[in-house]
């Protein structure tokens, strides 16, 4: 009997043990979750700061340099974006969409993201970029980064006024010499008896004009 009582305070000690290690488990990972939502709330709030105060202005200022783009900014669950989004025409044809985010993460530190989407894709280009910048650093990191990607963006949206097979529904002959040129790239144009002429410089042109005359 009295072995039989030994052996279930025994058990009863142990079972008390084992919920004292449970809760403190679970205060350790209450713990841990408040500091990391905490966390997340911060970097949050960073973020969302810095799409407005850093990226945004850029990207309209990218958007006045064209006609034909939108933009758009974005918040989700993983991160902030700032959008722009350019539309198919004669000089640029394709239909492009240019995304800068920044997604919140771990060790008080963020990851800035460039993605760059062309359709139909016709040529090869950089799609994507990252950079992880920390949550005390401050604004001018950011920006001359995002400056740095949208300068890569311009380099490679031209690309599409010259390229060969973007350009090939809109290609155009130079009845002078002879030379094959986006019918947008042509410096200027002559219209005969309905007919427009294109013509890859003013020389050509002029010797067009003296030629027909």
């Amino acid at each position: 009997m009295e072995m039989n009582s030994t052996l279930a305070k025994r058990i009863s000690n142990r079972l008390e043990e084992h919920r004292h290690e449970l809760a403190d488990k679970q205060q350790q990972l209450d713990n841990s979750m408040k500091e990391l939502l905490e966390q997340r709330e911060r970097l949050a709030a960073v973020a969302r700061r810095w799409i407005e105060t850093v990226i945004l202005p850029r990207m309209e200022e990218l958007n006045r340099h064209f006609d034909n783009g939108k933009i758009e900014v974005l918040h989700t669950d993983a991160d902030f974006s700032c959008i722009c989004e350019f539309a198919h025409t004669p000089r640029f044809p394709a239909t492009v969409r240019l995304r800068i985010a920044l997604s919140p993460g771990n060790n008080e530190r963020f990851t800035a993201s460039y993605d760059l989407n062309i359709f139909p894709i016709l040529m090869e280009f950089t799609q994507s970029y990252e950079e992880t910048f920390p949550l005390d650093d401050d604004e001018e990191a950011l920006a001359g980064w995002v400056e740095d990607r949208i300068l890569d963006f311009v380099d490679t949206y031209l690309r599409l006024e010259t390229h060969p097979i973007y350009q090939k529904d809109n290609t155009v002959i130079d009845i002078v010499c002879g030379m094959r040129i986006p019918s947008t790239s042509a410096t200027s144009t002559v219209e005969r008896h309905g007919r427009i002429f294109y013509f890859c410089s003013e020389h050509c042109k002029e010797a067009f004009i003296k030629g027909s005359n």
